[in-house]
């Protein structure tokens, strides 16, 4: 399980779901065994990802999205996010929770495109990331949020970076 580091910010992140760890998914039907795979979120997240809402539980219908996406990538173990939390009462709330560990992981909303069977494990080889969600209650072990930091990491060329850290030879 990942440590918070609590900061003073308002952007949450971490791993929004693991590749390669089957859990077992309860639905109408019964209970299954489910994984992503790498690269399952590739074209969703090229597509819209700049468009994708942080919601608290899944709740779309009662509550507005407590914030949006500011950093989506494929890494090899899972895909990682950043959402900034809106400055609202909903998002107060929400970053409260998070901060006092309250609610530590978090939880997709998507729609399968592509899966394959490995023995008993239903494979997500591609999906639609609809929405993702803060909650206490992951589906998946690895969905942790990792912290709360003051806002986006900025990406500089490295010429930038040499420049900057020059400033530090004097």
């Amino acid at each position: 399980m990942a440590e918070l580091r609590s900061g003073e910010g308002r952007t949450v992140h971490g791993t929004i779901v693991p590749y390669n760890e089957a859990t077992t998914v309860r639905d109408f039907d019964g209970e299954f065994q489910e994984m992503f795979a790498p690269g399952a979120f590739r074209r969703s997240i090229a597509e819209r990802g700049h468009k994708l809402k942080l919601l608290v539980s899944h709740d779309a219908r009662t509550r507005y999205p407590v914030g949006r996406a500011v950093e989506l990538r494929e890494e090899p173990h899972g895909l990682f996010g950043a959402f900034e939390i809106a400055d609202t009462p909903d998002g107060d709330e929400a970053l409260a929770n998070v901060k006092a560990g309250v609610v530590d992981s978090f939880s997709v909303g998507f729609r399968p495109i592509r899966d394959r069977r490995e023995g008993d494990v239903l494979v997500r080889v591609e999906a639609a990331l609809l929405e993702v969600s803060l909650t206490g209650v992951p589906a998946y072990s690895g969905a942790q949020i990792a912290g709360v930091r003051a806002e986006s990491l900025t990406v500089v060329s490295r010429s930038t970076a040499e420049a900057w850290l020059s400033l530090l030879d004097w």
